[in-house]
């Protein structure tokens, strides 16, 4: 989770708080988690080293998942392709569901990640422009 220099700017209070946010997304949690107020986590929200290590993470965690996603697309291809031919026992209608189900959230994740790319792309566009 984040790259050692990100880290190492946040406090350990700071650190569990980010991984309870990753992990539930919930601010009451993460503070619980921390052993601070409520509060405290929405002021470290609004903190450029917090905010940063955040975005850093989700971004890792976003990664994370897609290639998880990449792994289990080959195993819905596969279960497809078996369907298809007529090779596979009872329950097909069910993996077919489940392997149409994985590739239609990996198709969504990709154009997520591309989205992301281009707003990235844009927003470092538009601050060289106003240097």
């Amino acid at each position: 989770m984040g790259d050692n220099a990100t880290l190492a700017a946040l406090t350990p209070r700071q650190r569990r708080a980010l991984e309870s946010l990753l992990t539930s997304g919930d601010v009451t949690a993460a503070a619980i988690v921390a052993g601070v107020a409520r509060q405290t986590v929405h002021k470290w929200l609004q903190q450029p080293a917090f905010k940063a290590a955040l975005e850093q993470a989700e971004s890792e965690k976003l990664h994370d998942l897609q290639s998880a996603l990449v792994r289990l697309g080959d195993k819905a291809v596969t279960t497809l392709g078996a369907e298809l031919d007529g090779d596979s026992p009872m329950a097909a209608g069910a993996r077919v569901r489940a392997a149409d189900i994985v590739l239609g959230r990996l198709l969504q994740l990709r154009e997520l990640v591309t989205l992301e790319e281009r707003i990235a792309a844009l927003e470092a566009a538009t601050k060289d422009g106003q240097k």
